[in-house]
């Protein structure tokens, strides 16, 4: 069976999409499925962050199923969440919902609200029911201090200037070999957790970098993770909504937040870039 593979980008991080209305691929099948779809399987293929697939649903307009490369699942995603819009929104799902106006998805087993605008796309997350402060863990030679936040995906979130790497530029940093022994670390995070650093340029601009378990490197961008990152710097009082987050890839998102509503909106580009077949 040939299947298209729809390669998607979410503010840089990377997904492979596919239709799963008429293919019908189970749900047994999806793990081991996306190791494949999110490798470079073929010439014309290329390795992506994640699988999104779409699937009606009885209670909404569509329902999204995320799959990391290494098939585990049952995390948010939030530039999947984006790209995951963009598609049913590709695929006249949406047809009917105007410009502007909330509707309501599903993703692992929880309802989100999402919207389209007119380059963009927003999706809604409550605050965080788990926030751990000022977290100190002394680690490979480094006394870290840190937050960690989870919002439906779990994130460590260091401030880079209080590492003190004098002479070490932000983007230069060796981010991979500096989370791995912190992502695995089961005394600190059982079931793991990503890893990201950042550095404040003012009170509405922060830069971000994310290693992602589950993909076990640095991705271009992480939704997540600017979620985790503006609430965090908002509940602190270090920047002021709205905040603009600048990933790896240097593709912005924006994080909107208020205390009235308690919600946080992630807001960014998605859409398609390319495809290919998958002989399955």
């Amino acid at each position: 069976m040939k299947i298209k593979i729809h390669y998607y980008s979410g503010a840089g991080n990377l997904f492979s999409v596919i239709d799963n209305r008429s293919l019908m691929i189970n749900d047994n099948e999806l793990p081991e499925f996306a190791k494949l779809a999110c490798s470079k399987f073929s010439e014309n293929s290329i390795s992506t962050e994640g699988l999104i697939v779409i699937e009606n649903s009885d209670d909404f307009p569509f329902q999204v199923k995320f799959f990391n490369p290494d098939g585990s699942s049952g995390m948010m995603c939030g530039n999947g969440a984006r790209c995951a819009i963009a598609f049913a929104t590709q695929l006249g799902m949406l047809e009917n919902i105007p410009i502007f106006q909330s509707f309501q998805f599903q993703l692992a087993e929880f309802t989100f609200t999402g919207r389209i605008l007119e380059n963009s796309y927003q999706v809604d997350f409550p605050f965080p029911k788990i926030v751990k402060n000022d977290l100190k863990i002394d680690i490979d030679n480094y006394n870290i201090k840190a937050d960690f936040i989870d919002v439906g995906t779990p994130h460590f979130l260091i401030d880079y200037d209080m590492l003190n790497l004098s002479g070490i530029d932000f983007d230069d940093f060796d981010l991979i070999n500096f989370a791995k022994p912190i992502r695995y670390n089961k005394n600190l995070f059982p079931d793991g957790a990503n890893i990201s650093i950042f550095k404040i340029e003012n009170q509405n601009l922060v830069h971000l970098r994310t290693y992602e378990r589950g993909v076990e490197s640095e991705t271009g961008a992480c939704g997540t993770a600017s979620v985790s990152l503006g609430y965090l710097l908002f509940s602190k009082m270090l920047c002021n909504s709205p905040i603009k987050i600048i990933p790896t890839s240097q593709i912005p998102l924006t994080i909107h937040i208020s205390n009235q509503s308690n919600i946080i909106i992630l807001e960014g580009p998605a859409g398609q870039f390319d495809n290919v077949e998958l002989e399955y």
